[in-house]
């Protein structure tokens, strides 16, 4: 069912409850349908995820700890979008930021609202591939294990709950879709830089 020219519901009033650095929460009163709901929101300027191909054909990850989900999980390089700065910057500078590396091939794969329940961001999400290494440009607070991995590994890994992160499964779901390759999860391997 189509839902474009649905006219969103009318906002009575909104409220920031939270400004941090890089998200607003508010709290804002809408009317739909003729009844008035509360709804807590979680603002935030969007993101942008890459998917890092390297040419002998392995996918470049970071490990990174993600203290809401109490561990480390594995994930393609994402990051926020700066201020006026547009998606594919984003992924540019994550690229070389979290994996050291530039793109001399960058592809759009798609675009999602990360979780549309409570919150506004939305991701990006790239292809990139004809990779030459630079160097990290890490933030200080950014502790990061590159792992490469073998997109059959990296299936592999999503099944036996390695890999964890939405956007990366999405992403190498979308990435194995685009370039043609089909995943036989009996062939299997990892390399840790």
């Amino acid at each position: 069912m189509d839902t474009s020219d649905k006219p969103a519901p009318e906002v009575l009033a909104s409220e920031d409850v939270f400004q941090g650095p890089v998200f607003t929460v508010s709290v804002d009163t809408v009317r739909e349908a003729g009844q008035t709901h509360r709804r807590d929101v979680v603002w935030h300027p969007g993101s942008a995820a890459v998917v890092a191909v390297y040419d002998d054909g392995t996918i470049g990850l970071v490990r990174q700890y993600r203290h809401p989900a109490v561990k480390y999980l594995l994930e393609i390089p994402a990051g926020s979008r700066g201020d006026f700065e547009l998606p594919e910057e984003c992924a540019a500078r994550e690229l070389e930021e979290e994996l050291g590396v530039v793109a001399g091939r960058w592809e759009k794969l798609t675009e999602f609202f990360v979780s549309p329940g409570f919150c506004g961001e939305k991701m990006w999400l790239y292809l990139a591939t004809d990779l030459t290494a630079t160097g990290q440009r890490l933030e200080d607070d950014e502790l990061i294990e590159i792992v490469r991995v073998s997109f059959p590994r990296a299936f592999e890994m999503i099944e036996a709950n390695e890999i964890e992160d939405a956007k990366t499964i999405i992403g190498l779901t979308m990435a194995a879709a685009r370039l043609g390759i089909i995943v036989d999860t009996d062939e299997a391997q990892t390399c840790t830089t």
